[in-house]
């Protein structure tokens, strides 16, 4: 259910005859969707495929066949590891650790395998380049051996489209080699087509290697095989995350805002952003399981709206600051700056609302003691917050998803992929490139490049 009462109809929000203003905006985005749908180009010519995730499965265009029957060997792969270790960055990493966090829960790793129905344990790297973490990781999987007796089973999930991203790339170098001793490895790559140092190892050792598709940006790959193989490996229905996707993206065709709710949302969030100055989108989910989704989210919203020129090559500097909050923790600390702070931001909320395990705890208010259900109390913080922003005439809206799910997740994160590409062409700029993300790795890779010269005297 998507709910924009409080972002349309007030005098403090977007109101109806907004929607009618700006009509010319919204009618040339929904056909510019359209077209991309049946072209696969985005707006500078290059490939946009991600309207063809939801039916990967179902044809060779983003997956071949061989890599379909390689994908239905790695859960078989998967249970005969000690550990897992998902490598990689940015999209890479984020929307695994969503996958992860919903699918496996915060304690997935202190259950027995046959708690874990026979999969391994799960950690992440390359996601930064702080040696602290990446040694402690090494050091947890030497303790894993010591306890199993033997050379612990690690698989390296190591993400990268080209193989030389910093941050995976130091990783894989890292592990290895503290763990030559210690752990029996294989690397799975999820790399380029063609080329790359990760296409050429697999070929070198006959290693299991899979394709980051072309016309798949990463923040929008969690659906290809950047996710599938990470699913895969914990035990998720593949075709359930789709299904999710699938469902979203056949009810969000229409080119008319009343019958798209991903347009709608876009077009209200721009109106937002262009009319009523909002510089900032807060996305807070209710529930810890949902906590990475913010920080997923925050990509998504930042490296594609985040632009410094339009598609006519004018500077515009168009974008909202993503901020990953989540409920109810973020409550007792952001939100006072939310309901009484400058007045230039929006409130995105997510919830669940059916939880799949619930317990009831006593309360007493005003004086009456009685069993209230936490799932209750969520729900009711999550409204509370809704009602106090409103009376201080802020915008905010709703998503609410019946249960947690895969197939809620799929569907939750294709939506939000909708949502920006529709915002995209609204404000005419390129929503799948991400052309500042460069100049600091040019900057970052001349300073590593100086110091290798300069320590080994070259």
């Amino acid at each position: 259910m998507i709910d924009v009462r409080n972002l349309l109809g007030h005098d403090w929000s977007v109101k109806e005859e907004d929607l009618s203003a700006y009509s010319s905006e919204i009618a040339r985005a929904a056909k510019e969707v359209t077209k991309l749908r049946q072209t696969g180009l985005g707006p500078d010519g290059s490939l946009v495929l991600f309207p063809r995730l939801p039916y990967i499965l179902d044809e060779d265009i983003l997956i071949s066949e061989k890599e379909k029957a390689a994908l239905d060997r790695v859960e078989n792969l998967s249970k005969e590891q000690d550990i897992v270790i998902s490598i990689g960055i940015g999209g890479s990493y984020l929307g695994n650790q969503v996958l992860f966090d919903l699918h496996c829960g915060p304690f997935w790793n202190m259950m027995t395998k046959e708690e874990r129905k026979g999969f391994p344990k799960v950690f992440f790297a390359g996601h930064n380049v702080d040696p602290t973490g990446l040694l402690a990781l090494a050091d947890q999987v030497k303790r894993e051996s010591r306890h199993l007796g033997r050379k612990a089973k690690v698989l390296l999930l190591t993400i990268s489209k080209s193989g030389t991203t910093l941050e995976p790339s130091t990783a894989i170098h890292g592990l290895t080699e503290e763990l030559k001793d210690t752990a029996e490895m294989t690397i799975v790559g999820v790399t380029d087509r063609e080329k790359g140092v990760l296409r050429a190892l697999a070929r070198d050792h006959h290693l299991p290697c899979f394709t980051v598709p072309d016309g798949i940006g990463g923040r929008f790959s969690e659906l290809s095989q950047v996710g599938l193989v990470f699913a895969k490996l914990i035990g998720i229905d593949i075709r359930e995350l789709l299904r999710g996707a699938k469902m979203v993206e056949e009810a969000c065709r229409s080119e008319d805002y009343k019958e798209n709710p991903a347009l709608l949302l876009a077009s209200l969030k721009y109106i937002a952003l262009r009319k009523y100055r909002v510089a900032a989108e807060i996305i807070m989910p209710y529930g810890d399981r949902l906590r990475s989704f913010g920080w997923w989210y925050a990509q998504l919203l930042g490296e594609s709206l985040g632009k410094k020129y339009n598609n006519k090559g004018e500077k515009v500097y168009y974008g909202r600051i993503p901020v990953a909050t989540v409920g109810t923790t973020d409550m007792h600390s952001l939100t006072q700056e939310h309901q009484q702070g400058a007045k230039n931001k929006l409130v995105q909320f997510i919830s669940v609302e059916n939880k799949a395990r619930d317990i009831s705890v006593e309360c007493s208010e005003k004086e009456v003691t009685g069993q209230v259900p936490m799932s209750f109390m969520l729900k009711t913080a999550l409204r509370s917050n809704e009602e106090a922003l409103a009376a201080e005439g802020r915008m905010s809206c709703h998503i609410s998803v019946r249960e947690g799910t895969t197939f809620h997740l799929g569907a939750l994160m294709y939506f939000f992929f909708l949502c920006i590409a529709y915002e995209g062409y609204l404000a005419d700029i390129n929503a799948f490139d991400q052309p500042g993300v460069e100049g600091y790795k040019k900057i970052l890779h001349q300073g590593i490049y100086e110091y290798i010269c300069e320590h080994s005297g070259k």
